[in-house]
């Protein structure tokens, strides 16, 4: 047999529903509000991606072909440069993307 659900149990249902509900607009808030990186901040990042995954296939691979696929990635992200870039991450996701030993590390910092 079941009993009704009393006063205490509906408002600590709501507390919970509202404690959650509040954490997860709040850290949308607070990331809506971080500082942006710049555009050469994410040009680096882009230029340490390319790095990354080229060491994880040769783990010294030539000046040359860094160079020629980072050239690649710099044109495929466009005149306007890695703008998902500047619009959607934070100086601190940037931050400790660039600061990845592996290309699986910097993936880890991004959303």
């Amino acid at each position: 047999m079941t009993r009704p659900a009393t006063r205490a149990d509906v408002l600590a249902t709501l507390a919970i529903v509202l404690l959650v509900f509040g954490i997860l607009v709040g850290r949308a808030a607070l990331r809506r509000a971080a500082p942006r990186p710049s555009a050469e901040a994410c040009a680096a990042l882009l230029d340490r991606y390319v790095e990354l995954v080229l060491r994880a296939a040769n783990p010294e691979p030539a000046a040359s072909q860094v160079a020629e696929r980072t050239a690649m990635a710099r044109e495929a992200a466009g005149e306007r440069g890695f703008v998902r870039c500047e619009a959607d991450l934070t100086q601190a996701e940037v931050a400790c993307a660039l600061q990845a030993g592996t290309a699986d590390d910097l993936e880890r910092c991004l959303p």
